[in-house]
């Protein structure tokens, strides 16, 4: 796992609700020929939506540029499959994870 430097990552401060979604990408990024595993774009930093997940520590970007189309909507359908109780939004450059709003719910965020 890494952090994209281009982009001041910054994940101090991410949810504890965010571990799984960052540990299955992890893993699903390395079964894709990526030996450093997931590239993390945005945690807490950048600029987001009103209201988005990103500014409590609830959702993170994670860099799919470096696919083809076809691993690209491999990797996304794996990651949804191995999240049923987050969002999982693609992207063409990033895939955006968050809790689903029963997830969110069972942890009190909303």
């Amino acid at each position: 796992m890494q952090l994209a430097p281009e982009y001041q990552v910054n994940i101090q401060g991410l949810h504890p609700i965010m571990r799984l979604p960052l540990k299955a990408a992890e893993k699903i990024w390395k079964a894709h020929g990526r030996p450093e595993g997931v590239t993390i774009t945005a945690g807490l930093n950048g600029v987001h939506s009103a209201g988005s997940w990103h500014y409590c520590g609830c959702a993170v970007d994670l860099r799919n540029n470096y696919f083809n189309a076809v691993e690209k909507r491999q990797v996304f359908e794996e990651l949804k499959a191995a999240l049923p109780e987050y969002d999982v939004i693609g992207h063409s450059t990033h895939i955006h994870i968050e809790p689903s709003d029963s997830l969110a719910e069972k942890w009190r965020l909303i």
